[in-house]
Order: C-alpha cells, then sequence, then structure tokens
C-alpha cells in the first residue's frame, strides 16, 4: 500500500538534488540577511564613530559585497525550487494519469471530477514540498546565525531568543496538525462540488429535459456550502497560525529591544552593538514568519499526499476469470481481410484484451500467418475531445491537409455533419461533442479509427448507434476503404452481431456456448447455425 508519507519522500528523492541546491542557496541568502545588522553594527563601530574613511569604504564595500550575495543566492534558489516544483508536479500528473489509464480501469468511489481535482492542486501541494524543506532550512539557518550574533554580543540575549524562537516554533508545529486537517477537508469538499458540477454539465440537457434544474441547483448549493465552510475552516486555522507567528516574532522583537537597551545604558554594550541586536532581533521576525508559512505548505503536502497516494495505490478493476470447468476457446484470426467475430460478452471481453496487450483470460489468440506489427483496439465507446473535427479526427496521426481526412469521414458516414457548417473541418465540438447524438459521435469516432490506418483494425459495434439506411452506408464505405481496389493489404476484425456488417465480411468466425469456433461466410452460417441466426438476425 502507498502511503502518504511515502510519497512525500519519493518527491523529495526523486528532486533530491535541487531540494539540496535550493536548500543551500536559501540558507545562504538568510544567513547574508542575518549578518546585514552586524556588517551595519560594525561599520557604526568601526567606521562612523571613528571616522575614519578608509574604514567607512571598506564597510560600504563589504555591504555592497554582502547585498550581491544574498540577491544572487535567492534568484538561484527561487529557480531551481520552481523548476523542481513544476518538473514535480508534471511527473505526478502523468503517474496519475498512466495509473487511471490502465488497461482494466482502476476500482475506486472517486468520481472523475473527484480525480481531475486531485490530478491538479493535490498534484501542485505535494510538490510544493521541495520549497517546503528549503524554506526551513533557510530559517533555521537565518535563527541560526541571529541567535549566534546576540549570543556574541550578550549571552543573557542571546539565551533569551533562543528560548523565544524555540517556544515560538514549538507553538506553530502544534498547530501543523490542525492544519493539515482543514486543508485536507477543504480539498475533499471542492472535489466533491468539482464532482458534482461535472456531472451537472455533463447530464444538462437531460436535467433541462426532466425541467429538474431547481433540484439540481438545490443540490449544488448544498454542496458548494459545505465547500465554503470547510474553506472558512481552514482559512481560520491558517490566520491562527499567521497570528501566532506574527506574535512570536513581535514578542522576540520587543524582548531584545528592552534587553538591549538597557544594557547599552548600563554601559555594557557600545551603540554598534546595541544597533546590532536590535537589527538582528527585527529581522529575526522574518524567519519565524516563513517557518509559519512554510509548516504551512507542509500541512497541505501532508493533506494532499494522502489524496495522491488513493490514487497510486488504487486497486486495478479485475478481469473476470473462466472457471476452471468452462471450456477454454482458441480464437484463429486471419491475417487479411475483413473478419466477423460473434461470441458471447465474457469471449469478447477476452478477445479485445488479448488484442490490447492485457494479457490471456480463458481465450488464446493466434493468427494463421505473419501477426500484424500494429494492431488497433479502438475502445467500444466513442470519446471525443475539445477542439475542433480535424482535431479529433487527427488524433491518430497527423491531420496534413483537409483532403486527407476526407475519405476516412466520407467511409463514416460522417461528412454530411462537416458539410453542413460553415468552418467545416475547422468547426469546433462544443462540450466534447455532447451536443452531438449518440450516433453522430459514433460516426466521428469510427472515422478517427479509420484515418488512422493501421494494419490491424478491430472494432466492437462501430454501427450499434445508427439507423439502418445510415448503416448499410457506414458498412459499405468501410468495406471499400479498408479492402477496396485501391486499399493495401490490411486486417479488419469486426466485433458485431449486425446482420449489415456481417455481410460485409469475407468470412466470420462463430464461437458456440461450448467453446467450439465455427468458420464461414455470413451467409453460410445463417443457414447452418441457428445460434447465430437467432443471435443476429432474431
Amino acid at each position: 500500500m502507498v502511503h502518504h508519507g511515502w510519497v512525500r519522500r519519493r518527491v523529495l528523492r526523486r528532486r533530491r538534488g535541487r531540494v539540496i541546491g535550493a536548500s543551500l542557496l536559501l540558507m545562504g541568502h538568510q544567513t547574508c540577511e542575518a549578518l546585514v545588522p552586524v556588517a551595519i553594527g560594525v561599520a557604526i563601530d568601526q567606521a562612523v564613530a571613528t571616522g575614519e574613511a578608509t574604514a567607512l569604504l571598506v564597510c560600504v564595500a563589504g555591504l555592497v559585497l554582502l547585498f550581491a550575495t544574498l540577491n544572487v543566492c535567492y534568484r538561484w534558489f527561487a529557480r531551481l525550487a520552481r523548476t523542481a516544483v513544476v518538473d514535480e508536479s508534471h511527473a505526478l500528473r502523468i503517474e496519475m494519469a498512466g495509473r487511471l489509464l490502465r488497461p482494466g480501469g482502476l476500482m475506486s468511489a472517486r468520481h472523475r471530477g473527484e480525480l481531475l481535482t486531485i490530478a491538479s492542486s493535490d498534484a501542485d501541494q505535494v510538490s510544493r514540498a521541495v520549497v517546503w524543506i528549503a524554506g526551513l532550512a533557510g530559517a533555521v539557518a537565518a535563527m541560526a546565525v541571529s541567535c549566534v550574533v546576540l549570543l556574541g554580543i550578550d549571552v543573557r540575549i542571546g539565551l533569551l531568543l533562543i528560548a523565544t524562537a524555540v517556544v515560538t516554533t514549538v507553538a506553530l508545529n502544534t498547530l501543523s496538525p490542525l492544519l493539515a486537517r482543514r486543508v485536507e477537508g477543504q480539498q475533499e469538499s471542492l472535489a466533491a462540488a468539482s464532482a458534482l458540477a461535472t456531472d451537472l454539465v455533463t447530464g444538462l440537457r437531460v436535467v433541462h429535459g426532466l425541467r429538474a434544474e431547481e433540484t439540481a441547483v438545490q443540490r449544488y448549493r448544498v454542496v458548494s456550502r459545505a465547500a465554503e465552510a470547510a474553506g472558512i475552516r481552514s482559512g481560520t486555522a491558517k490566520s491562527v497560525q499567521l497570528g501566532a507567528t506574527v506574535l512570536g516574532g513581535t514578542v522576540v522583537l520587543v524582548v531584545s529591544m528592552l534587553s538591549a537597551g538597557l544594557l547599552a545604558v548600563q554601559g555594557a554594550i557600545g551603540i554598534g552593538a546595541f544597533v546590532a541586536a536590535v537589527g538582528a532581533a527585527q529581522f529575526i521576525a522574518e524567519p519565524l514568519s516563513a517557518a509559519g508559512m512554510y509548516l504551512q505548505f507542509g500541512a497541505a503536502a501532508l493533506a494532499s499526499s494522502g489524496r495522491v497516494a488513493g490514487v497510486l495505490d488504487g486497486t486495478v478493476a479485475p478481469r473476470t476469470a473462466a472457471a476452471p470447468d468452462e471450456p477454454g476457446v482458441t480464437l484463429l484470426l486471419p491475417v487479411d481481410g475483413c473478419t466477423g467475430v460473434v461470441a458471447d460478452p465474457p469471449v469478447v471481453e477476452d478477445l479485445l484484451a488479448v488484442l490490447r496487450g492485457d494479457g490471456p483470460g480463458r481465450l488464446v489468440v493466434g493468427w494463421d500467418g505473419e501477426p500484424p506489427r500494429n494492431v488497433h483496439v479502438e475502445p467500444v465507446r466513442a470519446h471525443l475531445f475539445a477542439g475542433t473535427f480535424a482535431d479529433n479526427l487527427a488524433l491518430g496521426r497527423p491531420a496534413g491537409e483537409p483532403e486527407d481526412l476526407r475519405p476516412a469521414l466520407v467511409a463514416a458516414g460522417g461528412a454530411d455533419l462537416v458539410d453542413g457548417r460553415l468552418e467545416g473541418l475547422r468547426a469546433s465540438l462544443r462540450d466534447r461533442g455532447l451536443s452531438l447524438s449518440g450516433g453522430q459521435r459514433q460516426r466521428i469516432a469510427l472515422a478517427r479509427a479509420l484515418h488512422t490506418d493501421p494494419e490491424a483494425l478491430v472494432l466492437t459495434d462501430p454501427t450499434s448507434a445508427l439507423d439502418p439506411v445510415t448503416e448499410e452506408s457506414v458498412a459499405d464505405g468501410l468495406r471499400a476503404l479498408r479492402h477496396g481496389p485501391e486499399a493495401g493489404p490490411r486486417t479488419t476484425i469486426l466485433v458485431t452481431t449486425s446482420p449489415v456488417l456481417l455481410d460485409r465480411t469475407d468470412r466470420v468466425l462463430f464461437v458456440r456456448s461450448s467453446g467450439e469456433v465455427v468458420a464461414g461466410t455470413h451467409a453460410a452460417l445463417l443457414d447452418a447455425e441457428p445460434d447465430y441466426c437467432r443471435r443476429t438476425v432474431g
């Protein structure tokens, strides 16, 4: 099982070079920042108080060098950290996408809208662990240098500052678990709202048809208000932590100023040491605030890493295995021509899984010649994407000129969908094709599969949503494009019970319930196999 702690550790391990580099650079920047009041104090004692021009020039040059160093360190820290965050968030998204798209699917109660939230905002939060580690390292370095400076000026001031800083840091760290829980609740609520919004937008036409607009709005209002309340609770926890951070820094500053002032009045320290002590005490409020901010990053990363781990550790939906007493099936596919396959759903599922490379089930698939190098198994459901008709048709190969898409579009019976639009193939598909009917979407998806022009193409019920007249036209077009006089050697497997499509095949493989495979033409099987006749023509 993937634990959320393992996710964070892996993020840091994969980007360890940049994490170390960013941490060292930010530590250098914060160290230089902490030394600024010390340099000013030295300049006052050694140059201003004495009036020596040479000492003044040396002090000014030292300050210029100090500021140049801290500036360069911060710029390179920001560059390394930001690059690491962007690269890691992208890597997490790619990894989750691969996990979700793995053949067999993912057994998860999470909605696709929630999965989108996890792959976007949660991945970003987890990747910010790089900044979290580097930021805490810089804050610790700044506080350590400030404490050393104050201990060097006066041990009492240094010890007082250390005690105050430790108490403040412990208090801030105590608030982190509360903040992590609040942030996790906020992310869950936002994901629920996103999932419901996706559902409502996807089924908008159904909602309108049922006149359920008010019910849909009420459901979303409830979920949205829950997300709002979770956001307020999370914001409250962040504000409490921020307030505690500011209060701690203020206490440190006031205590240090009073202590240094009393010592200066008593003559225990000089004016330069007083300025250095006050400056160091004032500066330490910055790393304390930074520690609070980076602890917030860590709390958010902790909450999100659990959700990311839930996706990465999701259980793949198992394919149903055949019972030991069920007969096995051996299917020998021709390597040329158009072949129909008629079988029970479990056999069809195994056939598609084997051809996709998802491993064998009870079905053994072979070829009666040299196996094709490129087998394209078109998904059963037609999925279209945002963009133009040309973008969707050209997903499988470069689009080239619009006329290159025309043959596949005509064969699939989709030319009328494009010809009736002013922009033609450049017309946009609204709502990822949801404005089209099921048959129209199926024709566009079939045209896309035909345009890929693979050596072997496997189609499953490619005309199930079409009317009989359109199906006849598509069956003729498919046959002509893949196996016409001008077509090269191609293999087409039609997994279907449509008599219109089966009539255009060269041969049909019919898998009986016993597991025996019978081969023949569509017409011959209609006469010889009553079960085949019942399945295909009723």
